[in-house]
């Protein structure tokens, strides 16, 4: 199938995403930064094929899918601003994370040794695929994020097979990818945090500054690791006991993990295909639907995606492709309304309720 092509020119596109920061940006200006972002198509193709023959070799069980970034997420994170003030994303293009992949374990030991065999000769001797940097730079679970956030990130240079050893230069050639490592309980926390947030038009998953709502998760987080994966890497001269009692603090204030129980579950993974654009939108009475657009292909998809995310009536839209709708579902379920995990996990530690 034919996938968008990159601009030929990053110079350009960079001068785009300093004029969307800057509030200057023209309507060819937004159009070129999604032409950048729509041609990271191609670069989830290439990824997911290659991932997925790895993934079936391994004696124990991986969830897997992958993501087009959004239009509107990548508008917004251009003009995000530090604490100083000055834009926290200087280069639209070196931007790492418009392809992304999610694989998902059972515990921290599967992660760590499919993340290793990934980067061992044997696997990287037959790809041109580049890791552009050192092995720990991004691992959030040794050094969580100040919000609680864990897992470990991989980000690749995009060299199809050939176009380095033949000469034969493509158009998506050197494009970054994203690859997410996370355990079950860590993907439970990450996804309870969008869900929250969406319901209650929150950012804590951007904080730059820390809230009493950051706390509650970044506590949320610090307790999991420690009950399910034998980590203390936060809060280190606090015993759990002691966070768990400042937790059910913040919830009788806030009320985070009432609202998180009410949601109804999506249960029709029938209508689920390769290629689908999750669609959440807000009915009359203030309540989130989701609406699955299912495609045979993915440029449509992304248009569709696209389109959505241009309209008013929809909050939250995103091409996602997977070749099994289970997994599709549980890799994202922020877009299923479904924080069941985190719930049962937290509720277990105690009088949380």
């Amino acid at each position: 199938m034919a996938y968008p092509e990159p601009p030929s020119s990053k110079s350009a596109v960079k001068r785009a995403g300093e004029a969307v920061a800057e509030n200057r940006a023209t309507s060819d200006d937004i159009a070129l930064i999604d032409q950048w972002r729509a041609s990271h198509g191609y670069v989830i193709n290439t990824f997911q094929a290659w991932l997925k023959g790895h993934i079936g070799r391994q004696p124990f069980y991986i969830e897997f899918a992958q993501r087009l970034k959004r239009r509107n997420t990548v508008l917004d994170k251009l003009q995000r601003r530090s604490s100083a003030g000055g834009a926290l994303i200087a280069d639209v293009s070196a931007m790492h994370d418009f392809a992304g992949c999610r694989l998902i374990f059972d515990d921290i030991d599967d992660l760590r040794n499919f993340r290793g065999y990934m980067h061992s000769p044997q696997v990287m001797r037959n790809v041109e695929h580049q890791l552009r940097h050192e092995p720990d730079k991004y691992d959030y679970i040794e050094h969580p994020k100040f919000t609680g956030y864990r897992g470990i990130h991989d980000v690749y240079r995009h060299f199809p097979r050939g176009s380095v050893r033949r000469q034969e230069k493509k158009p998506w050639d050197g494009l970054l990818v994203e690859l997410q490592y996370r355990t079950r309980a860590q993907h439970a926390w990450a996804t309870a945090v969008e869900i929250s947030d969406l319901l209650d038009g929150e950012r804590t998953k951007f904080e730059l500054d820390s809230s009493e709502r950051g706390r509650f998760f970044a506590i949320a987080s610090e307790i999991i690791a420690r009950r399910h994966e034998k980590l203390t890497k936060a809060f280190i001269e606090i015993p759990t006991k002691n966070l768990q009692d400042e937790l059910q603090e913040i919830e009788n204030k806030l009320g985070i993990l009432r609202r998180l129980q009410l949601l109804k579950q999506f249960e029709d993974e029938s209508s689920l295909q390769n290629h689908n654009v999750l669609n959440i939108y807000r009915l009359d009475d203030g309540s989130l639907e989701l609406e699955i657009i299912p495609f045979r292909t993915a440029a449509p998809a992304i248009e569709k995606a696209n389109e959505l995310e241009a309209s008013k009536e929809s909050i939250n839209a995103v091409y996602v492709r997977s070749d099994n709708p289970k997994q599709l579902r549980s890799a994202y379920r922020n877009y299923f309304n479904d924080p069941i995990d985190f719930v049962k996990i937290i509720q277990s530690e105690g009088n949380l309720d």
